[in-house]
């Protein structure tokens, strides 16, 4: 399998595989005797997440292609953009963010001040419809800098580059086990769409139950589909995902992307109380909201179930140690008011 991805440029970035652990005292306190966790929050040495496995590719590509600076995109307190702003900067890379408001958290003033301190350039727009024009005015500047064009990531760093993180990952996994059903978030959906694929090339077919994170109209079950054949045509896959075999799960959204749920809350305090694992309300906690519903329900009785930890656990306090709000452009000073 080796030679699937050797094709594809790819930058050294992450610390693979990532090891599968037992979560026993969630197991003991739901009679759930089969629970496991991938901890993809320790795929990389100075970040993780599963923003690194993604990165590997398309920044790889960057290099490959001469580029000198990447711009990418996401909500203010984005883990991708700060993701991509820390692995440009172990590559040599200018990293420049183009962000749309969030709910204020701590989480996001964290993240904001860690991309102060790797040196991202940071643009606060007003929405998401005001990304198109930023980005024309800044590619024009970058071009006059660098003298070549920026590489342009998509907001999760999903397309059919990046995903092909997870295409490895999928194999990756079934070197290690192979679980009945795998509990994972659904954002942009690169990581679904590699992980379907991936398992293609494998003896098993796990069941993927894909939490949303973000509204219905911008990412759907044809959105995912449509990744995945393009990825079966980039890695030249005969075999294609079925659409009946995506499972987008929609009632632990809430009311918004980045905004919690009880139930998610819940879900972030049990790992956190019985597993010592920590979550967010964003992702991997309204994720871990519908595995702890399942395993209740009495859903999973008899099947082993993996749940994909896909935050970073990285700890990066000593590096914002100094850095405040008053050191990020104006635009910001709201989430540190």
């Amino acid at each position: 399998m080796n030679d699937l991805f050797s094709r594809f440029s790819r930058a050294a970035l992450a610390e693979l595989p990532t090891p599968v652990v037992e979560l026993p005292v969630i197991e003991k306190t739901v009679g759930h005797d089969r629970l496991f966790m991938k901890r993809d929050d320790l795929s990389g040495p100075v970040y993780g997440g599963n923003k690194v496995r993604k990165l590997e590719f398309l920044l790889g590509e960057a290099l490959d292609q001469g580029r000198k600076t990447v711009i990418t995109y996401g909500a203010a307190g984005s883990n991708h953009a700060l993701a991509t702003a820390i692995c440009c900067r172990q590559l040599g890379l200018n990293a420049i963010s183009i962000l749309a408001p969030q709910e204020p958290t701590d989480h996001v003033r964290k993240n904001l001040r860690m991309g102060q301190a790797v040196g991202a350039e940071l643009h606060l727009c007003s929405d998401f419809n005001e990304f198109p024009e930023a980005t024309r005015q800044i590619v024009e500047r970058c071009k006059e800098r660098d003298g070549v064009e920026p590489t342009i990531i998509p907001a999760g760093g999903t397309n059919a580059v990046g995903a092909l993180g997870f295409v490895n990952a999928a194999l990756e996994l079934a070197a290690q086990m192979q679980p009945d059903v795998i509990y994972v978030p659904m954002g942009t959906g690169g990581t679904v769409a590699g992980l379907q694929v991936g398992f293609l090339l494998t003896d098993f077919k796990p069941r993927i139950e894909a939490i949303r994170v973000v509204e219905r109209a911008f990412r759907d079950e044809s959105h995912i589909k449509a990744l995945c054949d393009e990825l079966c045509e980039k890695l030249e896959i005969q075999e294609r995902v079925a659409l009946e075999d995506i499972t987008i799960r929609d009632e632990f959204f809430g009311d918004g992307y980045g905004i919690a749920t009880p139930e998610g809350r819940g879900a972030v305090d049990v790992f956190q109380n019985l597993e010592n694992v920590v979550l967010e309300n964003t992702y991997t906690g309204k994720t871990a909201a519908a595995l702890l519903h399942d395993l209740r329900a009495g859903m999973l009785d008899g099947q082993t179930v993996l749940y994909w930890n896909t935050l970073n656990s990285r700890d990066f306090s000593d590096e914002i140690t100094g850095v405040c709000g008053r050191d990020l452009p104006p635009e910001f000073a709201p989430y540190f008011s």
